[in-house]
């Protein structure tokens, strides 16, 4: 495994850093603080990425995308990470719902959905979890009744980010009997549906990232199923495996959260006034946190170099998350530690201090927390890994 750059993705490098300094300093900052006020500020920020070529990197050509391999994805990510780049708002779309129909769809599919994802004209969210299926995806009640010309949909979903804001869907229901794995169907799902009701479910920070959304007698016709009837369950394991992939890589850059961190302590004092970097304890903290993070730099470069070499997702991608979550829960807890100013560190408080360090590392520790239960919770992981990895039985 090479961690070097090639001379075509140091050049990629280049100009990826190149465009966002000259591109970042036109967009209408500041960026609105509430999810519903973003739109705006989000679609000019992914039409620049769009015309520029940096939208679906991983997309192949023909479909609007870069073709790229998934080291040039990486390098993206870093890049705009190391930038102050805007978050990504349609994560769901480029990431999960695009690649699916790439590699799921038909032709018209293709043609009505992909381009609108990247030039961010449409957002997407996911409707697969349950209120009582928990991490057990297959349990899931929501059911789909043929009709004439296509199916009525009927059931609940929750934990639906962005839900609010979405123009569209992808959805799992339960359209036949027998084998619980081979009696779900895949679908396409405008959220401007009539039958569609979204719930808003505010947060431990006030806000509301998630919903529950309401599905009663919505109607979909035949062209919204993506593969075949009952045939959704690969189709949504395709989904996941995209997923997991952006999990196991980082959903956050967790040597720069580090690093942040290293800053913060460098210029805080304990309530003697000497430097918080002196202390040993603290030393031996962030220590641990830097060699954990630059471990899971590693396995997402494992990741990537797989992915870059034509390999499907494995479970090293399961691996990655299980590690993921809870280095990303200490380094968010520890952020508290400093930027509340006591606990076990001692700090002399500041009164020069804002919430903004505060409130960015309780935000970091109610994701990290939620990330451990996406895309698959802990145990479903570990039984990816005992499984698939160690060999151990399934009994």
């Amino acid at each position: 495994m090479d961690l070097s750059d090639s001379p075509d993705e140091a050049r990629f490098r280049t100009r990826i850093r190149d465009w966002l300094t000259e591109t970042l300093p036109t967009l209408p900052w500041p960026e609105p603080a509430r999810l519903e006020d973003k739109r705006e500020f989000w679609s000019v920020w992914q039409l620049k990425l769009f015309e520029a070529g940096f939208a679906g990197l991983s997309w192949p050509a023909e479909f609007g995308g870069a073709g790229a391999d998934a080291k040039i994805k990486a390098i993206f990510n870093e890049e705009m990470d190391r930038a102050g780049a805007p978050e990504r708002l349609n994560i769901i779309g480029e990431d999960f719902a695009g690649p699916t129909i790439v590699a799921f769809g038909d032709d018209a599919q293709k043609q009505r959905y992909l381009k609108p994802i990247l030039e961010g004209a449409e957002i997407w969210c996911q409707l697969f979890s349950e209120p009582e299926s928990g991490s057990d995806l297959a349990s899931l009640r929501t059911k789909a009744t043929k009709v004439d010309g296509g199916w009525k949909i009927q059931g609940q979903k929750i934990w639906t980010s962005r839900a609010q804001i979405a123009d569209n869907a992808i959805l799992l229901a339960r359209t036949g009997g027998g084998d619980r794995h081979k009696g779900i169907t895949y679908f396409l799902l405008p959220m401007s549906s009539q039958g569609v009701t979204v719930r808003p479910l505010a947060h431990m920070l006030g806000e509301a990232e998630f919903n529950e959304v309401f599905l009663d007698d919505v109607f979909l016709p035949d062209e919204a199923v993506v593969g075949s009837v009952d045939g959704g369950w690969k189709v949504a394991m395709g989904t996941l495996a995209f997923e997991r992939v952006g999990i196991a890589t980082g959903r956050v850059n967790t040597t720069g959260a580090v690093g942040d961190l290293i800053e913060q302590i460098k210029q805080k004092t304990d309530e003697q006034g000497d430097p918080l970097s002196q202390k040993p304890e603290v030393r031996q903290h962030i220590a641990d946190l830097y060699g954990r993070a630059l471990t899971h730099y590693l396995i997402g470069q494992r990741v990537i170099t797989g992915a870059a070499s034509g390999q499907p997702p494995g479970p090293v991608t399961s691996i990655g998350k299980l590690y993921f979550c809870p280095l990303v829960e200490d380094i968010a807890d520890f952020g508290l530690e400093l930027a509340e100013f006591g606990g076990q560190f001692g700090l002399a408080d500041d009164p020069e201090s804002t919430d903004r360090d505060q409130q960015r590392w309780l935000r970091l520790a109610y994701q990290a927390r939620g990330t451990a239960i996406a895309g698959g919770s802990t145990f479903i992981q570990r039984s990816i890994a005992a499984e698939r990895v160690l060999g151990m039985p399934r009994s």
